[in-house]
């Protein structure tokens, strides 16, 4: 280590000895300093210096060397000393600081160790450790600055991910559609919903991003009937990549059918009622399951879905609206024989009807309504 010593030479020796030093060559002068300066350690005792602790008077730095002034106790001489460069806390390996941590409501707080070669730094002596506020999801900071020999200063960063997302709850309301409502998630950007039909979630998922600002989503083109399936997730925009919290619990719902839907299947009500009477027997003013005649059979068809008609084929005529021979769909009501015989047009060109006591219930093809003569074709769905 570099030392520098500043002595101070007793001048009431010089003078008593009353040298001209200008008469003096160069090499007799320093011959007298030093026999002043052993007289003057031989008149204190200092034969060997007891320096004080010492006083920094130029602070070190990563680029320069410091100093460091001593004084003896004894004699008062003193001396100073370089102090080395500081080593800069850059160069150490820092460990204990993840990517990522989960939202907690607590402020993030790592634990950080530091390492030079095999050294392990110790915290409070040779650095120390503040954090940002690292309680809201976003980016997160851990500064790391150099103290005692060490020097300089490091910020690492890492992000703090939303709350685990939650639904209010999903309704369905509108026909092919479900709204889900979503709770607010502590400085979200925003939520993305995950759907299926699928509960599992492994096919047929859609998703849907919904700002931050906004907690309700719609969601359309849904098939009416179906239970569909949701779950949500907040996230974190930072430097322009989102990072997600963890999904809700899956809530679902059964989607409201669309109109074409409802009617679909009220027709297949009404006309899966009509075939399971087949082969059942004509009953004369009967209205019984398998036992009944032509309007009371129709009229049992139609009580399926609640709609309530007389028990006589020429009443029935003026139910619904009429339609045409070519226009006949599944669930038609059809009227034969001047108002005396009724029968359901059941699809692909069949219909059933009560015929009499020797067929009973039968199914057959419209192509025998010829035979009846229909009167009218009336649409009650």
């Amino acid at each position: 280590m570099k030392e520098t010593n500043l002595v101070r030479t007793s001048l009431s020796i010089a003078t008593a000895l009353v040298i001209s030093l200008s008469t003096l060559t160069s090499a007799k002068a320093e011959d007298v300093i030093l026999a002043e300066n052993r007289s003057s350690i031989s008149s204190t005792g200092c034969a060997v210096h007891k320096f004080n602790s010492g006083k920094v008077i130029k602070a070190a730095t990563l680029t320069s060397e410091g100093e460091k002034f001593y004084n003896c106790t004894v004699c008062g001489e003193t001396k100073i000393e370089a102090i080395p460069k500081l080593t800069d806390i850059k160069s150490a390996e820092i460990s204990g600081i993840a990517t990522k941590y989960k939202y907690t409501k607590s402020a993030i707080k790592p634990a950080v160790t530091l390492k030079l070669g095999s050294k392990t730094l110790t915290k409070g002596r040779d650095y120390t450790v503040t954090y940002g506020t690292n309680t809201k999801p976003g980016k997160g900071t851990v500064t790391i600055k150099g103290i005692g020999t060490y020097g300089g200063s490091v910020t690492k960063t890492f992000v703090i991910t939303p709350a685990k997302g939650a639904i209010s709850k999903v309704t369905s309301t509108k026909a092919g559609a479900a709204t889900v409502k979503i709770k607010k998630s502590v400085g979200a950007t925003g939520y993305r919903i995950a759907y299926s039909k699928d509960k599992t979630f492994k096919t047929g998922v859609k998703y849907v991003t919904v700002k931050a600002s906004k907690l309700t989503a719609t969601i359309k083109k849904l098939t009416g009937g179906k239970v569909y399936y949701f779950k949500v997730r907040a996230y974190k925009t930072v430097s322009g990549k989102n990072y997600y919290g963890p999904y809700s619990a899956v809530k679902k719902v059964t989607v409201k059918k669309t109109a074409a839907q409802l009617k679909a299947a009220k027709q297949k009500k009404v006309c899966d009622y009509a075939k399971a009477n087949v082969g059942g027997s004509y009953v004369y003013c009967g209205s019984s399951f398998r036992a009944t005649d032509c309007s009371g059979l129709t009229m049992q068809c139609f009580a399926q879905i609640g709609i309530s008609l007389p028990h006589n084929a020429a009443a029935q005529a003026s139910y619904g609206t009429p339609v045409s021979y070519s226009d006949m769909q599944p669930g038609d009501l059809i009227i034969c024989c001047g108002g005396g015989h009724a029968a359901l047009y059941v699809g692909n060109g069949y219909f059933v009807h009560a015929t009499n006591e020797y067929r009973g219930i039968v199914i057959d093809p419209v192509s025998q309504l010829q035979y009846y003569g229909i009167t009218s074709i009336r649409r009650l769905i």
